[in-house]
């Protein structure tokens, strides 16, 4: 039987974003591709729903052969038993079935089951629900998603005051749920919105090359877009131009371990318990990391004012 794979549609995912535009990452609404994508859908799994047409005998059996009435109760469900005979006469063949409209059922409901059935996702996921092809934070933590990061935050800065809000937001987020998965996919998009921050404000500090040649600019481009992605990197430009160390970043095994395995951490009492990247576990309060990401901006703030 065939069943809904990803790979056979182009899926575009939103962003989920806040109201100062941050983003947490993408999110599927999937009713909504069920709704837009219901007569391809249909074709892709070969459904027959012959709406308001009169059927021959052979035309019926094919409609109640198909596949998803035979581990179903969708036929009683129905009542596809109970269509009208609509014209008869002396041979079967002379027979014929009025099938329903599509307002004379609840069609929608049976589509519903018919795309549950070929298993076909529903309600809505987010950033770490979905596969890693469809995750915005995956694809920009490879590379793929900005090509120049340099030039992407010289355009689209973030501020600390709105970096802040936000902190704050996900914070009272993650105080008000209950799903280990959002709340761990939370505190993921938190520590990568702290390393966008950086990355904005060393962009904007560096000094505005003129008189290059287009080569020349490619070339310092590179060099800056290939440190900004390492941590080390980062760490070595924000001290060239601010004259000082970047502010404590104690996060990044977390951040490393969440972005690589998310499923490998745990939540327990308050903390999130991580495996870093040699092999051992390590914790860090959940807390105490809330008010460690408030203080890198304050320590931020104060270093660029």
């Amino acid at each position: 039987m065939k069943k809904f794979n990803l790979e056979d549609w182009d899926i575009e995912p939103e962003l989920d974003i806040n109201r100062d535009d941050l983003i947490y990452g993408n999110y599927v609404d999937w009713n909504r591709f069920r709704i837009e994508n219901e007569e391809n859908l249909l074709d892709y799994f070969e459904i027959y729903l012959p709406w308001s047409k009169k059927l021959s005998v052979s035309e019926y059996i094919e409609f109640i052969s198909q596949d998803f009435f035979k581990n179903t109760n969708l036929f009683d469900k129905y009542k596809f038993n109970e269509l009208l005979i609509c014209k008869q006469g002396s041979k079967l063949s002379d027979l014929q079935i009025q099938f329903v409209n599509r307002e004379g059922i609840d069609s929608k409901s049976l589509v519903s089951d018919i795309f549950d059935y070929y298993g076909v996702p529903t309600g809505v996921d987010y950033e770490q629900e979905l596969p890693e092809e469809l995750q915005y934070w995956s694809n920009q933590l490879e590379g793929d998603y900005l090509d120049n990061e340099y030039e992407y935050y010289k355009s689209y800065p973030i501020e600390i005051v709105d970096y802040t809000d936000t902190i704050s937001e996900i914070e009272l987020k993650i105080n008000n749920c209950s799903d280990e998965l959002v709340i761990k996919s939370l505190i993921l998009s938190s520590l990568i919105i702290s390393e966008s921050l950086i990355k904005s404000i060393i962009a904007n500090k560096l000094p505005k090359e003129k008189d290059l040649s287009d080569f020349s600019k490619k070339i310092i481009e590179k060099a800056i877009n290939d440190k900004l992605r390492k941590f080390e990197g980062r760490n070595e430009l924000f001290k060239d131009v601010f004259g000082v160390k970047s502010p404590k970043q104690d996060w990044i095994n977390l951040r490393n371990s969440l972005a690589h395995d998310i499923e490998s951490s745990k939540l327990t009492e308050g903390k999130i318990t991580y495996v870093t990247s040699k092999g051992n576990e390590d914790f860090y309060e959940i807390e105490k990391l809330f008010k460690n990401l408030s203080q890198f901006s304050e320590d931020l703030q104060a270093i660029i004012s």
